[in-house]
């Protein structure tokens, strides 16, 4: 073969990858926002009055000084000069829920980097916090350091999620600075505990057992939610052959049993099945194209969606994230399930 033939034909495949690669760096990628709490609403009660967790609330609340809180306000908007009122408000808000989640579970992972900042200036107060420990726990409340990269805890994870909506229920809000929730099924053989009805100390390693015997309100609590799960267990059983549950995101009730149903009947397919029947009903009109697996990041408050002030369970629609149990959970990660360090009876 002649050598210009030769000389041109490597000039042409060049030339066709050049240009393919630089189209290909032309494609505009998607980027998520930071959300912006300036819209948002100021936060609820740390729980409603119909809440299991209404009177365990009001005792934690109680256990802070005005003072304390103040002084620990002041020192996160002087850490933090870029941050509004409002989200420190909400801030606020998940951290006593996060105190009220610690007496009744037995551990409950750090979730939210946004969250955990407030936790950690609030520890600077070293006798103001030993105070607050006593009155609320009659002992430490710890926070168990992260001493390495978070890691993926789904198990965790889908018990959080299951708990805090028990206690609160569900707020777009609340899902920006702790990511997307019911992405995980809780495992069936830890299900299998709470099929029948027990009126003894939870010795399961999963609820707080201290808080159990020695704290009435956080007893009430822990008990309407060992009670609850076992109602929601046996309709699953019972109706597991029903092919579809509508899922809303809005009422707690139903939420709280499509991810009992689903955790127990179809585990594999959870987070498929876990998606708001608004956002359904949006991606067959064609005006979405976000399949609702996606995930974000509390910590890194990726999220899609215009000023935060959306109220689909998930509109990050990022092709590239991913959640499953093996991801890893670098700095950067965008799946909800990474966590560490935390609280532990």
């Amino acid at each position: 073969m002649n050598v210009n033939i030769i000389l041109l034909i490597i000039i042409l495949v060049f030339a066709v990858l050049y240009f393919q690669s630089k189209k290909k760096r032309s494609v505009p990628q998607r980027k998520t926002k930071a959300p912006d709490f300036r819209n948002a609403p100021p936060p609820p009660p740390v729980a409603e009055e119909e809440s299991p967790a209404f009177r365990l609330a009001g005792r934690m609340k109680q256990s802070i000084p005005k003072t304390y809180k103040q002084s620990v306000k002041q020192r996160v908007m002087g850490q933090h000069p870029g941050l509004s009122e409002r989200e420190y408000e909400w801030r606020w808000l998940e951290l006593q829920r996060f105190f009220v989640m610690c007496a009744v579970l037995d551990r409950v992972p750090m979730f939210s980097k946004a969250v955990d900042e407030v936790w950690h200036e609030m520890l600077m107060y070293t006798r103001d916090y030993q105070n607050f420990s006593d009155e609320y726990l009659g002992r430490m409340l710890h926070h168990a350091p992260n001493v390495s990269e978070s890691v993926p805890m789904p198990g965790e994870r889908a018990w959080f999620d299951l708990v805090y909506v028990e206690l609160f229920g569900w707020s777009p809000y609340s899902e920006l600075l702790w990511g997307p929730f019911f992405r995980h099924p809780i495992p069936r053989q830890e299900l299998e505990h709470y099929r029948h009805p027990s009126l003894t100390a939870p010795e399961d390693g999963r609820f707080n057992t201290w808080a159990y015997d020695q704290i009435p309100e956080a007893r009430a609590a822990i008990q309407a939610v060992r009670d609850g799960l076992q109602t929601r267990i046996n309709m699953a059983n019972e109706d597991r052959h029903q092919e579809r549950r509508n899922v809303s995101f809005s009422n707690p009730e139903v939420l709280l049993a499509s991810a009992v149903f689903f955790s127990w009947n179809d585990p594999e397919h959870f987070s498929d099945h876990m998606i708001p029947e608004e956002q359904i009903k949006r991606d067959m009109s064609g005006s979405s194209a976000c399949s609702g697996t996606a995930c974000s990041s509390g910590s890194d408050h990726s999220r899609d969606s215009d000023g935060g002030s959306g109220s689909d369970h998930n509109t990050s629609c990022n092709s590239n994230s991913s959640c499953s149990d093996g991801s890893s959970c670098s700095s950067g990660s965008s799946c909800s399930s990474c966590g560490g360090g935390g609280c532990s009876s």
